[in-house]
This record gives structure tokens, C-alpha cells and sequence, in this order.
């Protein structure tokens, strides 16, 4: 059982398997930390916004986070692929 799995593992050093795999790991990098930074500038404009006093602005605010919290991230992961 040790061999097969060795030989499974074999297969990322074979060609430039390595060097693809650890240059989409820094792509997934990037794009996290660039999610991270615009979901703490989002929840800061957010978070103002819903400081006024105009009840429409407070409502459609409400709104959106309601939606947000409640729809499931593969959903909304969904969303954003597809365009749906």
C-alpha cells in the first residue's frame, strides 16, 4: 500500500506538474487576499451606510445583508460563476 501511494505522489515531480501546482496555489493566494480586502472595505461601507438616518438607505441596506446572511455560500459561489 506504501508503494502505490509513493507512486501517486510521483506523479507531481514528474515535467513541470510541481511548478504549475505551486503557481496556482499563488494565484488562490492572491485571490484571497484580494477577497479578504474587499469584504473588510465592503463591511466598513456597509457598516456606515447603515448608520444614517434616511429609511430607505437603512432599508436597502437591511435588505442586502439579510440576503447575504441567509443565501449559502456555494449559492452565491454559483451565482457569481454562472450569472445566474
Amino acid at each position: 500500500m506504501l508503494n502505490s501511494v509513493a507512486k501517486s505522489f510521483s506523479v507531481l515531480f514528474l515535467g513541470n506538474n510541481f511548478l504549475r501546482l505551486v503557481g496556482g496555489l499563488w494565484i488562490t493566494i492572491k485571490i484571497a487576499m484580494i477577497a479578504v480586502l474587499l469584504s473588510i472595505l465592503c463591511g466598513i461601507v456597509l457598516g456606515m451606510v447603515r448608520t444614517f438616518k434616511n429609511p430607505i438607505i437603512h432599508i436597502v441596506s437591511r435588505i442586502y445583508l439579510e440576503c447575504m446572511r441567509i443565501m449559502p455560500q456555494m449559492v452565491l459561489l454559483f451565482i457569481a460563476y454562472f450569472g445566474v
